[in-house]
C-alpha cells in the first residue's frame, strides 16, 4: 500500500551542518518503521555536495542514544548524473 505525503517546505539552510541535521530529522519522521520502532532505511538522493553534508551530519549524530536521532532511516546517495561526473573526474 502506498501513500502520498506532502512534505512541505523546510525553512533551514542546507549549507550549514545544523540546517542539514534539521532537514534530515524532518525527513526521518516519514521513514517507515518496524514493530519495534527501528527505521527501515530509505535512500535520500542529492548532488555530491549535499550527500557529503548528509554523511558529515550522520557522523555528527552517530553517538545519539535513539536510532531516530542517529538518522539511521536515511541513506545518502548521489544522483546518477552526479555519480557519473565524479567517476569521470577520477
Amino acid at each position: 500500500m502506498f501513500f502520498k505525503v506532502n512534505l512541505g517546505v523546510v525553512k533551514e539552510n542546507p549549507a550549514t551542518c545544523k540546517g542539514v541535521i534539521e532537514i534530515m530529522k524532518y525527513l526521518n519522521r516519514y521513514t517507515p518503521r518496524d514493530v519495534e520502532g527501528t527505521p527501515w532505511p530509505i535512500i535520500c538522493h542529492g548532488d555530491q555536495l549535499s550527500v557529503e553534508r548528509m554523511i558529515e551530519c550522520r557522523i555528527a549524530m552517530s553517538s545519539s542514544a535513539l536510532p531516530g536521532d542517529r538518522l539511521e532511516g536515511l541513506i545518502p546517495r548521489p544522483q546518477n548524473f552526479h555519480k557519473r561526473i565524479v567517476l569521470l573526474q577520477v
